[in-house]
């Protein structure tokens, strides 16, 4: 596992490597991610729209996502702690897409917007 080369998100304020995740974190992650899709195609048009689809369930489900994908470089980080730690919800949304990606499922090709980005108008 390269965590050295691997993509970065930063929650909690602290830089997180996400290397490719392996079958443990994609069989948690990648259902919640297709259970998200409709809230991150929304995002592309209406910001507010897609926040206001953003329930506790959602949120939960983000939580979640972020969290397995942390454990792959850091297997002995509690879940415990990460709750702890001081994680907002725009940087949820910015590790979606970069999760999305490291489940190998989600690759973004060129031209193409990741999920949780922004379209220029």
């Amino acid at each position: 596992m390269d965590i050295h080369n691997a993509p970065v998100v930063v929650l909690g304020g602290k830089s997180w490597p996400v290397p490719m995740l392996a079958a443990r974190q994609n069989k948690i992650i990648d259902p919640l991610i297709l259970r998200l899709l409709p809230v991150f195609a929304l995002w592309q048009s209406d910001k507010a729209q897609a926040l206001a689809k953003l329930g506790a369930a959602e949120y939960d489900a983000l939580l979640d996502i972020a969290y397995v994908a942390i454990t792959r470089a850091h297997p002995e980080f509690t879940r415990d702690a990460f709750l702890d730690l001081p994680v907002t919800l725009p940087e949820l949304i910015t590790a979606f897409s970069i999760i999305a990606q490291q489940t190998g499922v989600f690759q973004k090709s060129s031209g193409e917007t990741p999920l949780g980005e922004a379209v220029e108008a």
